[in-house]
């Protein structure tokens, strides 16, 4: 495999990235809602960033296709680096983290989030060549999955603490004799700091031969340039339907993991900070066995049936969350949803990979991002009303539906989706 030796430090930096973006992200929204006992501040501000992260999606799309993708990954690195560093200093100066600046700092690293896996699958694209593509992005999958999902129960059980005697791992009971002590969350960012500056320096030496070749785009404002994407589409709309209905897992996702299941632990399965821990290893678990399984298991038939089908998943588990209220229950849910969700993002980057040039890979991503950006916004408002806190088996029933509707608008493309010819000129 041809830059075999830069692959393997983008998996290292992208695993350490992903253990960094995990703490923050899954344990600021813990804190808000089992410190500060506060969900719907939570939803709110969560709701806040989504909407400034609309506008940042389109933005980054341009700098992905524009810049070195090795340049954009350092700067990232650099940027969570010097903000989060920065906070933690402040809460050991000041005793605590103030509200504003624990935001701050899941805004910082959402945004960044925005940014890095737009330019991962681009520089995974233009290195690799395409008869690795199922491979690499079944690698990416369990490699991010597994390190934002881990980092994100240690997280929540560095904030909660754990003590000696009876603890749960996976379910099962067992006996530890060690106590930690809850850590403060500037602790937390101050460890989230230095993963950012260990995979700034495993990026540094970074070197490769480009694979998919780009073309200099000159004279062309920001606007112009994220317009190239937008005709694209437009000339190719049957990607547009794919590419944001099997999306729509997604969306799913960033809002269960960040807005609905803290509060469902908390508030209606009674659980703590462990019980949320363990349905995100579940999660990671079952995202683990779709990188390991799910090109095998769909060999032999497309990866549009494969999203289809992962999306039908998700489907049927949100419809078994309606009614559980066991925590048995919501770690065979986190399992299931982590499967779908690896599974169909395998396909769907595989399926784009193969239809979408690298000239415009980025810039077509920040047009499916928006969309999805604007459904999430809607379901977190949405979620965050007092009504979802309490009858939250209702949202859970909404996402059921909208993923049957997702599935019968990639079932009824169909036809069109897996004719569609391979690696179409983005110049034409």
């Amino acid at each position: 495999m041809r830059n075999l030796s830069a692959i393997i430090r983008l998996f290292i930096a992208n695993s350490i990235s992903g253990f960094a973006q995990g703490i923050s992200l899954i344990a600021v929204s813990w804190y808000f809602v089992d410190i500060l006992q506060n969900p719907t501040l939570w939803g709110n501000i969560y709701a806040a960033i989504t909407f400034i992260s609309l506008f940042w999606g389109l933005y980054a799309g341009t700098l992905v296709d524009r810049y070195n993708r090795k340049h954009i990954f350092l700067a990232e690195n650099m940027a969570g680096a010097l903000v989060l560093l920065s906070v933690s200093a402040i809460g050991f100066y000041l005793g605590g983290i103030p509200t504003p600046l624990a935001a701050l700092c899941f805004a910082i690293t959402f945004f960044i989030f925005n940014i890095h896996y737009p330019a991962l699958y681009a520089f995974a694209q233009e290195i690799t060549d395409q008869k690795h593509y199922s491979r690499i992005t079944s690698y990416l999958e369990i490699q991010g999955q597994l390190t934002t999902m881990l980092s994100g129960a240690i997280g929540a059980l560095l904030l909660s603490g754990v003590s000696s005697g009876e603890v749960q791992l996976l379910g099962t009971s067992f006996n530890q004799p060690f106590h930690i002590e809850a850590w403060s969350l500037q602790k937390v960012f101050l460890l989230d700091g230095l993963t950012y500056i260990a995979c700034f320096l495993i990026i540094i030496p970074i070197r490769y031969t480009a694979i998919s070749k780009r073309y200099k785009e000159t004279g062309a404002s920001l606007i112009q340039r994220f317009n190239i994407g937008i005709q694209y589409l437009k000339k190719h709309p049957l990607i547009f339907v794919f590419g944001n209905a099997a999306y729509f897992i997604f969306v799913t996702t960033m809002v269960i993991n960040f807005c609905l299941f803290p509060n469902f632990v908390k508030n209606h399965l009674n659980g703590e900070a462990h019980v949320f821990a363990i349905g995100e290893l579940w999660f990671a678990l079952g995202a683990v066995g779709a990188g390991i399984f799910i090109s095998t298991l769909f060999k032999r038939t497309t990866t549009v049936m494969g999203t289809i089908v992962m999306t039908l998943v998700s489907a049927s588990t949100f419809f078994f969350l309606t009614n559980n209220r066991t925590i048995t229950g919501f770690y065979t849910a986190s399992f299931f949803l982590g499967l779908a969700n690896a599974g169909d993002r395998i396909m769907r980057v595989t399926y784009l990979f193969n239809h979408i040039p690298n000239q415009v890979i980025g810039r077509t991503q920040s047009v499916f991002t928006v969309i999805n950006v604007v459904m999430r916004l809607f379901f977190i408002v949405l979620f965050s009303l007092a009504f979802f806190v309490e009858y939250i088996g209702i949202a859970f029933f909404i996402f059921a539906i909208c993923c049957l509707v997702a599935a019968a608008f990639l079932a009824y493309f169909y036809k069109g989706l897996v004719n569609m010819p391979t690696h179409v000129d983005a110049k034409e």
